[in-house]
């Protein structure tokens, strides 16, 4: 069992909170709708189907005690009011949603959108990273998003040195450290992504820079290990015929970051969410006992150790 000296933060994001010493608080759980599947919008099938995924996520969110965030992938501007909107009105009121977006200038527009429309505290923001353009900095200043992710990834070294470098200083390839620039842009909620990355890319680094992170700054860290699994090629081959193999192995996978220490999962398209919750759930039933017994650490009532008898 891990428990921290730094003193580790606890945020209140929307209507969940996040943070704490290992075991504290449930683990908070990001699906991902519109992502995969080459979804067209208003397609009415579509979209129930999408609306299906996210009402199931919060049924086994109340049951478990998890939170559960829709990740809203977007990759292009024509999605972004229709991906958002359809979102928002499917939601608890106060909930927090994320917002993944792989391209700098795209995120800008997602963020200006946003404000416009009184979104941007209830924001998550996937990520920043070190694609870094001045107009989304200067979206960020002018619509800072209620949080941001600060994405450890550091291609010129993956070590996890090298992912403290990027957030701490930049690494050498951005002028300052992403947990600077966060600050500077007047996000008051920072979480940490430590950059999962494949098979023989110091994949276990992703996992290691966990409790590194933590006890380095007292922030919530996580990551999207799934991306792991999902890029692993003798994996991709034999799921073909072996499906539930890979499924156990993406479900397991999340599994280690938690051991580790992680305060959320990125677990990957939501249609997974039934696998994913009650497995988290019995993980932090583990790490909540270890907590209690070792630590002393106060275990609210909603956590899935009190819960699910």
């Amino acid at each position: 069992m891990l428990n921290f000296s730094k003193e580790q933060m606890k945020l209140d994001i929307g209507d969940i909170s996040m943070g704490g010493q290992p075991g504290e608080l449930p683990t908070v759980l990001f699906g991902t709708v519109f992502y995969g599947k080459k979804y067209r919008e208003h397609e009415p099938e579509a979209m129930a189907e999408i609306e299906g995924f996210m009402a199931r996520q919060e049924e086994l969110s109340q049951m478990t005690g998890n939170p559960g965030i829709v990740d809203i992938f977007i990759s292009s501007e024509e999605q972004i009011k229709y991906r958002l909107d359809f979102v928002i009105d499917r939601i608890p009121e106060k909930r927090a949603f994320c917002i993944d977006v792989p391209e700098s200038e795209l995120r800008a527009k997602v963020l200006k959108y946003a404000g416009e429309v009184g979104l941007s505290s209830r924001i998550i923001y996937n990520s920043l990273n070190l694609g870094l353009t001045e107009v989304e900095l200067d979206a960020l200043k002018e619509y800072p998003p209620g949080c941001a992710i600060a994405l450890g990834y550091n291609p010129r070294n993956m070590s996890t040195d090298g992912r403290v470098e990027i957030l701490e200083t930049g690494g050498g390839l951005i002028d300052r450290g992403l947990l600077e620039i966060a600050k500077e842009s007047g996000i008051e909620n920072i979480i940490i992504d430590t950059g999962a990355t494949p098979f023989d890319h110091n994949t276990a680094e992703t996992i290691r820079s966990i409790p590194v992170m933590k006890n380095k700054w007292g922030y919530p860290a996580g990551c999207a290990i799934h991306n792991t699994v999902e890029s692993w090629l003798w994996m991709k081959k034999y799921r073909k015929e072996h499906r539930d193999a890979y499924l156990t192995c993406d479900m397991g996978a999340n599994a280690m970051p938690v051991m580790m220490g992680a305060d959320y999962c990125v677990y990957g398209p939501m249609r997974n969410a039934d696998r994913i919750f009650p497995f988290i759930a019995m993980v932090d039933k583990f790490m909540a006992e270890g907590a209690m017994d070792y630590f002393g650490v106060d275990i609210p009532d909603d956590h899935p150790m009190r819960r699910l008898k």
